[in-house]
Parts: structure tokens; sequence; C-alpha cells
């Protein structure tokens, strides 16, 4: 089988997921997809030709034109982002690996935005893939030579992972698509596609580059820190409810598919306002004018308004518009509310007396899809990165893979503090219910304190002036 075979749960996973990702993208991608959201209104249209199908596509361009995309789920995939990195991630690397923090792909990514980049897929996309990897060297260079080069955390979106194997609980097996440029002159280069391909052979890790369906190189061998083979693919699954490499729903799945109702309602909803909406001219021109009475009368024809008359010789004139009909907006109005009940509720507030209780007892599910994203994230960040302590380190890399924690925040909403449970914290704090250090973690949380203020610098601050909180 070719390089580019795909795996048989890939392509029902990449339809659902396509549609959330342009729901999440917007109105520009939603349009431009145009048959594939928004039906022909025309349902014979495929047969129709000449005339009558320049006449359905002019149809066509003003009904997709006028119709509304409500962006519901963007900003709800903001929202959600936002909530996870109200907080940074809290990360302790070795020294091997602290240049992480600041260039985790090898390109000036930083860890805390390759972190998001996976929060955003499992949103949009319900997985995603991270490989460890490591520059290839040339057999022999010395430990000095090697000195500048890093690990380095490859994304992957759930696009670029077509084909996976499993021998028992084992990866085997793992093709991922890629794009590549090539260059056509100083300013210009076409971008092509290879696949990479990472095998365990006879429990040994090697990669391997396709292109036009034959290697494109020799196959790889990558080698940790001190020189040994990997007895795994260094690659990690991440998904919105597990790790492994079945592909997940996406989290905005639900809410996407109601906005997209809502888009082809609004679509009709306009387009019959255009039809029916406006006021129309019925003229009865009665028994005394016959035709050509009425084109000798009114030469020009007939304007709607005040500035011109019309005349006749007996008969009658009427005004006939449509009544109001509300099912589709209806529909609509209906549709909103599901979005809401789905999700969309998230960015809604009902003031700025709402307790943290109210927020967290109306956004239970989206608080529930939100912890699954962060802990799944940083399990899978915490194994790549222990990875590349492997790849680092020349000497005891278990030490230093040991030392490799990512957290990602888990307040989603700020806790908040009226007055009152203030005096409460500082009577308990007084009465000696509460150390010092409890009052202060509980005010960090609540936004009393700056998180990233210390303990030590607000002593410092209280002993050389402040009230001493004892």
């Amino acid at each position: 089988m070719p390089v580019d075979t795909i795996h048989p749960l890939y392509s029902a996973h990449e339809r659902r997921a396509q549609r959330s990702r342009d729901a999440v993208s917007g109105s520009d991608a939603i349009k431009g997809k145009r048959f594939t959201y928004l039906p022909h209104p025309v349902a014979e249209y495929e047969s129709l030709n000449g005339e009558e199908k320049k006449a359905a596509d002019a149809r066509y361009d003003a009904y997709i034109l006028r119709a509304s995309w409500l962006g519901v789920t963007g900003r709800t995939h903001e929202g959600m982002l936002g909530a996870v990195f109200r907080k940074p991630p809290t990360v302790t690397l070795p020294p091997t690996l602290e240049y992480m923090l600041e260039d985790a792909d090898g390109s000036g990514m930083s860890l805390e935005q390759f972190a998001k980049l996976d929060v955003s897929a499992l949103l949009d996309s319900g997985r995603c893939g991270i490989l460890a990897d490591y520059p290839e060297a040339e057999d022999g260079l010395t430990q000095e030579q090697t000195q500048g080069m890093n690990a380095t955390l490859r994304f992957y979106g759930s696009q670029s992972i077509i084909n996976w194997r499993r021998d028992g609980e084992t990866l085997v097996l793992v093709v991922l698509k890629e794009q590549y440029e090539t260059p056509v002159d100083e300013f210009e280069s076409d971008r092509e596609t290879q696949y990479r391909v990472l095998r365990l052979e006879d429990g040994v890790y090697t990669q391997q580059v396709y292109r036009d369906e034959q290697p494109a190189g020799e196959k790889v061998t990558p080698r940790r820190g001190d020189g040994s083979t990997w007895p795994l693919i260094p690659f990690q699954f991440v998904g919105a409810r597990n790790n492994d490499e079945n592909p997940d729903k996406p989290v905005l799945l639900d809410m996407a598919d109601v906005n997209l109702a809502h888009y082809r309602n609004s679509a009709d909803l306009e387009e019959s306002a255009v039809i029916v909406g406006q006021p129309m001219i019925h003229i009865d021109i009665g028994e005394q004018t016959n035709a050509q009475d009425w084109k000798d009368l009114n030469p020009n024809g007939i304007t709607v308004g005040s500035r011109r008359g019309v005349q006749t010789k007996g008969g009658r004139m009427e005004m006939v518009q449509a009544e109001e009909r509300n099912l589709l907006l209806s529909l609509m109005e209906q549709k909103e509310k599901q979005m809401l009940a789905i999700g969309a509720k998230l960015l809604t507030r009902s003031g700025g007396n709402e307790t943290a209780e109210g927020v967290r007892e109306r956004s239970g599910v989206e608080t529930a899809s939100l912890s699954s994203v962060a802990t799944n994230v940083s399990d899978a960040l915490e194994n790549a990165l222990e990875w590349c302590a492997w790849f680092m380190v020349r000497g005891n890399a278990r030490t230093a893979a040991d030392e490799v924690t990512v957290k990602l925040n888990q307040e989603f909403y700020p806790e908040g503090a009226d007055p009152q449970e203030v005096m409460a914290r500082i009577a308990e704090l007084d009465r000696g219910l509460i150390g010092k250090s409890d009052y202060r973690a509980w005010r960090r949380r609540t936004g009393g304190i700056a998180s990233d203020r210390t303990d030590e610098q607000i002593d410092e601050e209280v002993n050389t002036g402040g009230l001493n909180l004892v």
C-alpha cells in the first residue's frame, strides 16, 4: 500500500473536525466552502444549463452574500482558550531543557504558546500530536560539536496524522503529512506534500521521509543522549478525552453544527425578505382602460413614491406587501438558545455582581471539558519533554526527566471575594484559625494579591512600614 494510505478512522473524524475548524475560523471560511455549508435554493440546480444556470448562479451569489454568519463558535473558542491561560502554566524543567521556555519548537515559539496551540486544536479538532525530535547529527561528532543542538517539540494537527498502528500495546507506526517549500525563484516558492514515517522495527525507532510516494532519503535512527537507540516512538497523541490514538470528538462540534444550521436559516430569512418583504403595486385598470390606453397614458411606466402619479380611466390601485412571518426568525432564535445551552454561555455574564459560584454553575459543562483538555495537554507535554530530556542528557537522563512538570491552569474563572468574606477571613487569621500563608493563597486566587507576588516580597514590605498581619 502507498505511504499516503489513511487510517479507517481518519476520514470520518476529519469530516467532523473540518466543520468545527471552519466554524471557529468564521465567515470567510464558511462562505468560501459555498455549497458545502449552504445548499443551493434551486433543488434542480445540478441539472440546469445555459441561461437557466447563469440565472441560478446569480441568485446563489446574492443568496450567500446576504446570509449572516453569527460567530458564536469562534468567540466561544477564544473564551475557552482564554480561560485555560488566564493564569500561566506551572512549569518545572531541568537546566538542560530550560531553553524550552522561550523556544520549544526551534523557531522561537515559547512553551506556553506551544501549549496554547495544543489546547486550541483539542477545542476545534478533538486531537493533535506532539513529536519529540532532535536535529540529525553526523556520526562521530564530539559532545562539544553537538552542544548547540537542541531537542524540539513538533506540533501536528489532526489533519496531519493520517495513519497509525499498534502491535498490542506498543505503537509501531505513525505517518505524518507535512508541507515543504520548493523555491521557484528569489521571491516565489511552491508548497508540496511529504510524509514522515515513524516506525518501531525490531524494537528500534526510525524515521523516514517520502516524497512522490518514494523514499526521499535514507532511513534515520534517532539516538538518545547516551548514544542508545529508542525502544519506542517518541510521539504523543493528545485528545480531548483521552491521550490515545483514537480520534476524539471536537469539543466545539455540537455548537458548530447548530451555528451552521443558524447560518442556513439566516440565508433563507434574508432571501425571503427580498422576495416578498418589499411593497409591490397592484393596479386594476378597470373595464374602461385597455392595455394600449394604459401604455399611452403611462409611457414611462410607474414609479413607487410621491414624485410621479399615474393616470387611468377608472379602475383602482393598491399597495400589496407581505405580512410579517416569524417562522424563520423563530428558528434562528431557537438555535441561538441551543448554542447557549451547549456552551456559548461561557461568554455570557450576568453582570459584575454575579458570584463565582454562579459562574461555575452556569458553566459546568464547559468547565468539565476544559478541565479534561487542560489535564490531557499537561500530561502530553510532560511526556514529550521527558523524551526531550532523554535526547539532551548524556548521563542519567532519568533524573532529568523526573524533574519535568507541566500543569495548565484549572481555575478558569476568577473566584472573587466580597467585603464580608474578606473580613471573615481576616477574623479567622486574627483568631489563629488559619495561617498567614493560607490567607495570602486565598487572596491570590481571588485577585486581592498579584499572582506573581511572593510571600517574601510581601513580608519585606510589611516589615518596613505596612501593617504586620500576625
